[in-house]
């Protein structure tokens, strides 16, 4: 036994912060937000098969599953090297931007290698501004 680090302590550490079924709801109200986004992709004919279906594996991730680029490409039928393309492919369309917009721990748990670009707040002009 090791007097310095004793077995417990650091047991709490390992505690989720939302008990699994809170978890599972808290998904569960994401769906149809993550389900139109996946349709609109899927009827958007700039993306490519591999990029609708990373996007899909992304957005029908479960609590239990993880978002590791094996994992992701396994859950997603595709090679793991086109994943980074896939998703780069997304980002450049502003998939992942609408993604972290509807459900920011799933675009936060990406792999880090692929960033994502935030969605630009709209510019609005002044009313009393002329237009002519």
């Amino acid at each position: 036994m090791n007097d310095v680090h004793p077995a417990a302590a650091h047991a709490g550490w390992a505690t989720p912060v939302m008990d699994p079924l809170s978890r599972a709801a808290a998904f569960a109200a994401l769906r149809p937000a993550l389900d139109a986004l996946i349709h609109e992709a899927g009827a958007d004919s700039r993306l490519s098969l591999e990029a609708c279906r990373v996007l899909r594996a992304v957005a029908r991730t479960r609590p239990e599953h993880t978002l590791a680029l094996a994992e992701l490409a396994a859950r997603a039928s595709t090679a793991k090297g086109q994943v980074p393309v896939a998703l780069s492919e997304l980002n450049a369309h502003g998939y992942l931007a609408q993604l972290a917009h509807i459900a920011p721990h799933l675009s936060a748990a990406l792999p880090s290698h692929i960033p994502v670009t935030r969605a630009a707040a709209p510019t609005v002009e002044p009313a009393g501004a002329d237009t002519a």
